[in-house]
Parts: C-alpha cells; structure tokens; sequence
C-alpha cells in the first residue's frame, strides 16, 4: 500500500512539473510579444489547473471528479477578462486572453493524464500564435484597416480633397464621424484596401497644407 501510494505521488509531482514545461513554452511566445500575461502568468496557469484538476479527481472521488475542475473554467474567465483593454475605436488583448484559456486547458489535460493531447494542443497553440502571425501580415499587405482621425481649419474644408484622394487610390473608406471644436473641424474616416495605398495617403495627408494634424490607429473594430 505504501509503494502504491508513492507511485502516485511521485505521478503527481510528474504532472506539475509537466505543467510547469509546457506553461512555460506557452508564454514565452506572449513574453517575447510582451503581452500583459507573459511566462509567469502562464505557467502559474497551467499549474494550478494541473494542481486543481488532480484535487479534484481525488476529492470528489468515485461520484464526482469533476466538481473543483469545472469551476477553473469560471476563474479563468475572470483572469482573461482583465487582460482585454477596450479603447476608443479598437479591442487588444483578445489572443492573450485565449492563450490564458488553451493554458488552463492544458494543464487540465495534464491533471487527467492525457499527455499527448495537452501536447498536441500546446503544439497547435504555438502553431497558431507563431505562424499564423506571418499569414496575418500577408493579408494585412493587401487589405489593411485604419481609423484616420484628421484636423484642419473650418475655412479650408480640406476633407473634400480627401475623399477624391481616397477614390483616386482605390482606398474604401467611411466617414464616422465629424465634430467641430471652435473653428477646428475633428473627420473621422475608416479605410481599407492595400498597404502601399495606404502609404501614399500618408504622404498626401503630411505635404497637406490645409490639414492641421492626422492621427491613424490601425486595426480599428
């Protein structure tokens, strides 16, 4: 009976430090991106969904296995919603906040001793934040999205002389909004369509004498 149960706790200890491995693996790609949840939230993730899947197994024993590992799902929801920053015209922190999920689920996979699916699932997740990142890119170079916001003086009503440059450069566009402050007037436009097009917009809106300032903000919702 001893030998039995030193069997399992050393099993156990394989798990965390399992969980350990492969929360690690996982968040240095977040750490290298520098992300608000790098390879210490990460790991520690993994691991106490390790930890708390296999107190589940054992506490809930023989009826119900499931009764502290269903409630991971509840707390990691609660961490992921905290690293999701919603800003003015744009959401970030969204695949942070899936990664923390895959990690979680991970480490659940490890806690029932399903290690080629935690894995597979560590692997497909690097896959996914690696490589298609580079896809993302690719795409990006002939259909990229910016929120314009544009400044110019009431009189010069430079915002016509955009929009025939947003046609002439086969750029699609929409006018969000338009608010005047004194004698100042704030056009903002959403544009899409290629890189370089977007490139040469840029350097209409700099050599134009009617535009006080532009901001741009890329990836807009």
């Amino acid at each position: 009976m001893k030998h039995v149960l030193q069997i399992i706790e050393e099993d156990q200890i394989l798990k965390v430090l399992i969980a350990l491995l492969m929360g690690g693996l996982l968040g240095l790609e977040r750490e290298y991106k520098r992300k608000a949840a790098g390879m210490r939230t990460m790991t520690l993730i993994c691991m106490s969904s390790t930890v708390f899947t296999i107190l589940s197994a054992e506490l809930g024993y023989p009826n119900s296995a499931d009764r502290v590992a269903s409630n991971i799902l509840t707390g990691v929801g609660f961490i992921g919603a905290g690293v999701i920053f919603k800003g003015d015209y744009s959401i970030d922190g969204i695949t942070t906040a899936a990664s923390i999920w895959i990690a979680a689920a991970i480490g659940m996979a490890i806690g029932m001793s399903q290690y080629w699916l935690a894995a597979a699932a560590l692997v497909g997740a690097l896959l996914v934040l690696i490589l298609l990142e580079f896809v993302e890119r690719r795409i990006a170079m002939v259909n990229d999205k910016r929120l314009y916001t544009i400044y110019f003086y009431e009189e010069k009503f430079p915002h016509i002389d955009v929009e025939n440059i947003l046609q002439e450069f086969q750029l699609k566009y929409k006018k969000m909004m338009v608010v005047r402050k004194e004698n100042i007037i704030e056009v903002n436009y959403t544009v899409r369509g290629a890189h370089h097009k977007m490139e040469q917009l840029d350097n209409f809106l700099l050599t134009s004498t009617g535009i006080i300032q532009y901001e741009v903000q890329a990836n807009p919702t």
